[in-house]
């Protein structure tokens, strides 16, 4: 059988800022993001299984990502580990969703990391 290719769109809203950047995204900024998620394979050709037919249940692909991305991701602050945030604990306030992550919150740079 031949393999497909099965793709999902996510979105979500984030904040970033770019450590050590020479531009105006140095600055905390927001962004739509959509998120096209794809799986190749071959569909299931069992009689037996009740997926017959499917390369991935949606369902099963919505519920990956959507707790291991976008739960974690959706209106938050992404900050890169080398700038200043500590005093974010202190302000939960506002900054009560935010993730310090060990790269530059880049688009690439977060795809690289869902991968």
């Amino acid at each position: 059988m031949t393999k497909i290719r099965l793709t999902k769109q996510f979105a979500f809203e984030m904040a970033h800022s770019l450590w050590n950047y020479d531009g105006l995204c140095k600055n905390i900024h927001g962004h739509s993001y959509k998120l096209d998620v794809t799986v190749i394979g071959k569909p299931i050709d069992y009689e037996s299984n009740n997926k017959q037919g499917m390369v991935m249940d949606f369902i099963d692909l919505k519920e990956i990502v959507n707790r291991t991305i976008v739960s974690k991701l959706d209106h938050a602050y992404i900050i890169n580990e080398k700038s200043d945030h500590e005093k974010l604990s202190e302000l939960n306030e506002m900054f009560e969703r935010h993730d310090i992550v060990n790269y530059q919150p880049t688009c690439e740079m977060m795809i690289i990391d869902f991968a």
